[in-house]
């Protein structure tokens, strides 16, 4: 119990340092062992947890990326106003992406039905 609580803090006091979208970008996001931030575009599907437009992130639960050989994972991406606008928490959506190191942004995302 106490480790989990030594754990919670030190990740909350990580995701409160972070201010700018670049590092937004990062929170909730696990690189799977063994893989590479591989740039360019990457598609596949997921669903909106949370949406934050006005810092420009929008986290995802998403499907597994085989561009990237990525497990299933929930992590933030980055996302621009306009993108955000037609989008909704708990909407399953088809998304695009381009991968940049260790930044993900949001190119084009649409409704799933």
């Amino acid at each position: 119990m106490r480790n989990s609580i030594i754990a919670a803090c030190a990740v909350l006091s990580l995701a409160l340092t972070i201010s700018s979208p670049a590092q937004s970008a990062e929170v909730g996001r696990t690189k799977p062992e063994g893989t590479q931030a591989v740039s360019g575009n990457h598609r596949t599907n997921g669903v909106v947890r949370e949406l934050d437009a006005r810092k420009g992130t929008v986290t995802l639960a998403h499907e597994a990326v085989p561009t990237l050989k990525w497990p299933a994972m929930t992590m933030t991406f980055r996302i621009s106003p306009e993108l955000a606008k037609g989008i909704e928490v708990g909407q399953k959506v088809e998304f695009e992406f381009q991968n940049q190191g260790t930044v993900a942004t949001v190119t084009k995302i649409e409704p799933r039905h």
